[in-house]
């Protein structure tokens, strides 16, 4: 009976991180459509997800002047699928340093999701939301859930 219980526990969990997943990944997707962004589909594979995220921030970066002024030489496309590998592969076996350094890289690539959001907003949405909605976006589904809600009459 325990072993029934546990299967479907997965099961479901299995289900809702699929569906957050595909939410999160059609709302990049869009974004990336209305961007005119090559190869939009990319966002549905999980390593390039993170490669249309550093597009988007970087077609979006140039209409932002306080923070362009930061990461305006940084390729984001390129530092945050890069930034994942060494996050994931190398920095596990680093026996005292790793795990701390791990923590700061996780947290920049939050950061700089929480950034797009923010970016997407501000071009897209109503002014008056632009900072509750990036607020929000920092709860795992919020994010794909209000990129959608702000871009539901744009058209590809």
């Amino acid at each position: 009976m325990l072993f029934l219980l546990n299967m479907i526990g997965g099961l479901i969990s299995t289900v809702i991180s699929l569906a957050v997943y595909l939410l999160s990944s059609y709302a990049i997707y869009k974004v990336a459509k209305i961007r005119f962004i090559p190869n939009a589909w990319f966002a549905f594979i999980p390593f390039f997800s993170l490669y249309m995220v550093g597009l988007i921030i970087d077609s979006l970066k140039y209409n932002h002047y306080k923070i362009n002024q930061y990461i305006s030489d940084i390729p984001m496309s390129y530092a945050l699928p890069i930034a994942s590998i060494v996050n994931s592969m190398v920095l596990p076996s680093i026996p005292i340093l790793g795990g701390p350094a791990a923590a700061v890289i996780a947290l920049a690539l939050w950061a700089a999701e929480i950034i797009m959001y923010y970016f997407i907003f501000s071009l897209y949405g109503e002014p008056k939301n632009v900072v509750p909605f990036t607020v929000l976006s920092a709860l795992p589904l919020l994010g794909p859930a209000l990129t959608l809600y702000v871009l539901k009459d744009r058209r590809y």
